[in-house]
């Protein structure tokens, strides 16, 4: 190895004439700089270089760090291959302070590169956000702050062009300081507004892309489940809608926005609602229109646009939520078995789901009417119970609300005197008819 090193470099002397007056690319803002440092300069890129094309980059860093000092213009694959280099070290280093330190070195060619390039910034400071969240998220928040920030200016300066990793990141971080408190709810809407306009922009184009409509649903979950309230996010939407009612992005973002915060009742998400499924009828402006003429009491209205979601959506999760929807329309119209059926779709879509058996846990609950003329009228609420416990078995989420309906029904369950004059037994099985049909358990 060493005879080959020292071979390589006496070329590199013998193909440059020495030049008296050296001076770096970094001193003179050359390319290579000037007489011996030119020479050296060349000869460091391409010994680097030829390690690199290897995968040695334990022998690479030894030529591209004074490359990367003295003669930074020299080429853009300097910073391309700095960060290879510093991620394979990242990767294999076990102590806490190299490691660290390799991180503060990557982000320092980043910084070069921008310093150097700035026409790069935009695609640099995004790239250089999500490496710094994939290597210090679990240190300091301050680490989150600056990547925000860093994420936050990637895709102010390159706009749609901003890759949807970078898109992805920056509203994980944005969430991340709100619950920590370390931004407020304005700017935290401000952030999902700018991330989801993004997001939407580019599923118009590739509406079937796996990877945006996971990211989406991972934001839409997130600002679903912070503490947003109707009347700022309102504040913020209204402007967007004033600005362009045509325009069918901004109108799919201010209806979902709004829906996902439970703020159906206002007069913008009814009327950016009806202009979106004039504009661009689909399972999700469907879903909406149903959602609203559910709100409003309208529920012949409701099923036919839950219907029409259910027929257009291809996502099984967003169609079993459509289904849910329809059921619970079918629910308020005292359509029992229709509602039944509604829910039971969902779960064939998506069995880990506990909202729909819930659902049907209530239906049964609610069935002393229909089921008057039962042998044993109060067995509806053992099925109505199997259907909780069912709900929180397959969906660990539904738990606190199941424990409640079980606490709250199981208190109605039959007694054992009136079972004993039907000759049923503790433990049997029984069949619960009327318009239910399924088989429980006895027990009092």
């Amino acid at each position: 190895m060493n005879a080959l090193l020292k071979t390589l470099t006496l070329s590199f002397l013998v193909a440059f004439p020495y030049l008296a007056d050296a001076q770096k690319g970094i001193e003179d803002g050359s390319t290579f700089g000037h007489g011996e440092d030119s020479i050296n300069c060349r000869a460091n890129l391409s010994l680097y270089r030829d390690y690199i094309r290897q995968r040695d980059y334990e022998t690479a860093i030894r030529f591209w760090r004074p490359a990367f000092r003295e003669c930074p213009v020299s080429t853009k694959n300097l910073y391309i291959d700095g960060v290879k280099i510093y991620k394979y070290f990242i990767g294999k280093e076990k102590n806490a302070e190299s490691l660290s330190a390799y991180i503060d070195s990557l982000m320092l060619v980043y910084d070069q590169r921008i310093h150097y390039y700035p026409n790069d910034k935009g695609d640099q400071r995004g790239r250089q956000g999500v490496d710094l969240l994939r290597y210090r998220r679990n240190d300091d928040i301050k680490y989150i702050q600056q990547a925000y920030g860093y994420l936050k200016e990637s895709i102010n300066l390159e706009k749609k062009k901003c890759s949807e990793a970078v898109i992805a990141t920056y509203f994980t971080s944005s969430f991340t300081l709100f619950e920590n408190q370390q931004i407020d709810e304005n700017t935290f809407i401000d952030d999902y507004i700018l991330s989801s306009r993004n997001l939407l922009f580019k599923l118009k184009k590739i509406p079937a892309n796996k990877t945006l409509n996971d990211i989406r649903a991972a934001q839409d979950l997130n600002f679903q489940k912070a503490a947003v309230g109707c009347e700022n996010l309102q504040n913020k939407l209204a402007p967007i809608f004033e600005e362009n009612k045509q325009d069918t992005l901004n109108l799919q973002l201010i209806t979902n926005a709004l829906n996902l915060k439970g703020c159906t009742g206002s007069n913008l998400f009814y009327e950016a609602s009806g202009i979106y499924y004039e504009m661009a009828p689909s399972a999700e402006s469907a879903a909406l229109m149903g959602s609203l003429a559910y709100e409003k009491g309208e529920y012949s209205d409701a099923v036919d646009y839950f219907k029409q979601a259910v027929s257009l959506e291809t996502d099984t999760v967003k169609k079993a939520a459509y289904l849910l929807g329809l059921s619970k329309t079918y629910y308020k119209q005292n359509r029992k078995p229709d509602a039944r059926q509604g829910a039971l779709d969902a779960i064939k879509l998506r069995p880990s789901w506990g909202d729909p058996y819930i659902l049907i846990g209530q239906l049964y609950a609610e069935s002393s009417d229909e089921c008057s003329s039962l042998a044993l009228p109060k067995s509806i609420y053992w099925v109505a119970v199997d259907k909780f416990y069912r709900a929180k078995q397959v969906d660990p989420s539904c738990t606190e609300q199941a424990d409640k309906l079980i606490v709250t029904y199981s208190q109605y369950f039959p007694n054992k005197e009136d079972a004993f004059f039907q000759n049923i037994h503790e433990g049997a099985t029984y069949t619960v008819n009327c318009w239910i049909n399924e088989t429980t358990k006895v027990r009092f």
